[in-house]
C-alpha cells in the first residue's frame, strides 16, 4: 500500500504543511496546515488526506477551500460531541456505547473544529470513506470496518444529528440533509463483507465442553436449550427465576435486555433439561446471588488441583500461603459476555491446537512466537485456523433457533428468541433446513 505523506513542519517556518501528489497527472502540491503542532492543523491535516484518498488520490481543484480561514461564531462539531457523550453514557448500554465512541472518535478527528450545522452529506462520505479505508497511522491500528458495520455508524452519526436538533443545539436541515445518503450496498462499494453468523458446529461444542469449567458449561447448554442471549443468561440470580408448582416449565424475567427500551417484555423458558442444568446452581446460594459465579468456578479449580498434589503439606507451599493480599486481577460475581466468549476461545484453542508450524514451540517465548509467524507470512494463517475451530456464544443462540425451527416451526422460533417479527427469526437466526430441500430435489430430480 503507498506510503501516506507525513505531517511534518517547514523548515524555516512556524507553519505546518503536507505535500500531496496527483495519481494521474504526478503534480505534487504543498498545502499549509496552520500553526505547526496545534489541534487545528492535525485535524485540517487528516481532513485533507481523507479528502485525497476519497478521491482516488486526486489533488482538490481548490486547496484554499479546505483551509478554515473564517469561521462563523457557532457550535463547533467537537461541543456536540462532548455534550452528546455525557448524553450516551447515561442512555446506551455499554456495547451500544463503544460504538459511538468509535464513530465520534472519527468525527472529531476530520471535523472536530468545524460548526456543526455546516456538517453536511459529503462530509458525511468523506468520513464514510475513511471508515472504509482504515488506519494504519492510529494507535493501535484501526482495521477496515465492514458494510453493514459502516451502514450501522452512518445511522449512529445521524442519531446524534437527530438529538442535536431535538435539543436546539443546529438546524433540522442538518439532519434532514444527512438523512439524503444512501447506505453501501453489496457488491457496489469498496468496503468488506464479514462473512454470515451460522448456528455453531456440532463437532466443536461437543469437543469443547468436557474442557469447560462448570458455570461454562451450563451457559453453553442452556444457550442451545433456550436460544437465550448471552447477556440475558450470565445476570441470571436465584430470585430471577419464576418457579410454578403447578407448571412444569420455569420462567426468567431479565430485568434488562436489548429491547427493553422499546418496552417490549423478554421471557426465557427454562424445560426439563434446562432445570437439571440449573438445579445444582440454586442450592446453597443467597437469592440476590448470580448463579454463574468466576469466583467459585476459581474455587473449584483450586480444589481439583489440591487433590492431585502429590508434593506433601509438610513440604513446598501450603493452600493459602501464596495468595497475594491485592491481586492485580481478582474473580468476579458474574460473567461477563467478554469473558464468558474468552473461556470459550481458551477452551477451543486448547481442544483444537494449531498444527505445528503454527504452534508455539517450547523454546519459545510469546514475542519470538509471534515475530517468527509474522517474518514467515503465517499470522494469517493461523488466524484463519483459529476461526475455523472456534465459535462464540452468538452462534449457539442461531443454533437454538435453527433446531427449534426445525422440529416446531417459524413461529415457535420467533417466540423462543424473543422476536417481535418473524421476518427478523427468518432472515438472520433460524436457517432454513436444507435437508428438506435436498429431499424435495432429490424427487423431482
Amino acid at each position: 500500500m503507498p506510503k501516506t505523506p507525513s505531517y511534518r513542519g517547514r523548515e524555516g517556518y512556524t507553519q505546518a504543511i503536507v505535500t500531496l501528489t496527483d495519481s494521474v497527472t504526478k503534480k505534487r502540491r504543498d498545502y499549509w496546515l496552520g500553526q505547526h503542532g496545534t489541534p487545528e492543523s492535525r485535524e485540517l491535516y487528516h481532513r485533507l488526506i481523507a479528502e485525497w484518498e476519497a478521491a482516488g488520490r486526486r489533488l482538490p481543484h481548490s486547496p484554499n477551500e479546505t483551509v478554515p480561514t473564517q469561521q462563523r461564531e457557532s457550535l463547533k462539531l467537537i461541543v456536540l460531541l462532548r455534550d452528546y457523550l455525557r448524553f450516551a453514557r447515561r442512555h446506551h448500554d455499554y456495547g451500544e456505547f463503544r460504538s459511538f465512541v468509535a464513530a465520534m472518535r472519527l468525527m472529531k478527528k476530520y471535523f472536530g473544529s468545524t460548526p456543526a450545522e455546516e456538517f453536511g452529506p459529503n462530509k458525511l462520505r468523506t468520513l464514510r470513506e475513511a471508515m472504509t479505508r482504515g488506519s494504519t497511522d492510529e494507535v493501535p491500528p484501526r482495521r477496515p470496518w465492514s458494510r453493514k458495520y459502516i451502514n450501522q455508524q452512518v445511522l449512529r452519526i445521524r442519531r446524534i444529528f437527530k438529538w442535536a436538533v431535538a435539543h436546539e443545539k443546529v438546524p433540522a436541515s442538518v439532519h434532514q440533509a444527512l438523512g439524503t445518503v444512501e447506505p453501501l450496498k453489496r457488491g457496489r462499494c469498496a468496503a468488506r463483507e464479514n462473512p454470515r453468523v451460522g448456528p455453531a458446529p456440532a463437532h466443536l461444542v461437543d469437543a469443547v465442553l468436557p474442557l469447560l469449567c462448570k458455570p461454562i458449561a451450563a451457559l453453553v447448554q442452556l444457550q442451545q436449550l433456550t436460544g437465550a442471549r448471552a447477556g440475558e443468561l450470565v445476570e441470571l440470580r436465584v430470585c430471577d427465576i419464576e418457579i410454578d408448582e403447578k407448571d412444569t416449565v420455569w420462567s426468567y424475567r431479565p430485568a434488562s435486555h436489548k429491547n427493553a427500551y422499546r418496552e417490549h417484555e423478554r421471557v426465557i423458558y427454562f424445560g426439563p433439561k434446562a432445570q437439571e442444568l440449573l438445579r445444582p446452581f440454586l442450592s446453597g446460594r443467597a437469592t440476590s446471588a448470580y448463579l454463574f459465579s468466576p469466583a467459585e468456578a476459581d474455587a473449584d479449580r483450586r480444589t481439583i488441583l489440591r487433590a492431585k498434589r502429590k508434593t506433601p503439606l509438610s513440604c513446598g507451599n501450603r493452600p493459602g500461603t501464596n495468595v497475594e493480599d491485592r491481586p492485580a486481577k481478582k474473580p468476579g460475581d458474574r460473567y461477563s459476555t467478554d469473558s464468558y466468549r474468552r473461556a470459550i476461545e481458551y477452551a477451543c484453542d486448547k481442544a483444537f491446537p494449531p498444527p505445528a508450524p503454527l504452534a508455539r514451540a517450547a523454546e519459545e517465548t510469546v514475542p519470538e512466537w509471534r515475530t517468527r509467524l509474522k517474518k514467515g507470512k503465517l499470522w494469517e494463517e493461523l488466524k484463519a485456523w483459529s476461526r475455523s475451530h472456534r465459535f462464540h456464544p452468538h452462534q449457539l443462540r442461531h443454533s437454538a433457533g435453527t433446531s427449534i425451527r426445525r422440529e416446531f416451526g417459524l413461529e415457535a422460533a420467533q417466540l423462543a428468541l424473543g422476536h417481535a417479527s418473524a421476518v427478523v427469526t427468518d432472515a438472520v437466526y433460524a436457517e432454513r433446513d436444507k435437508e428438506k430441500v435436498i429431499e424435495i430435489m432429490r424427487k423431482i430430480g
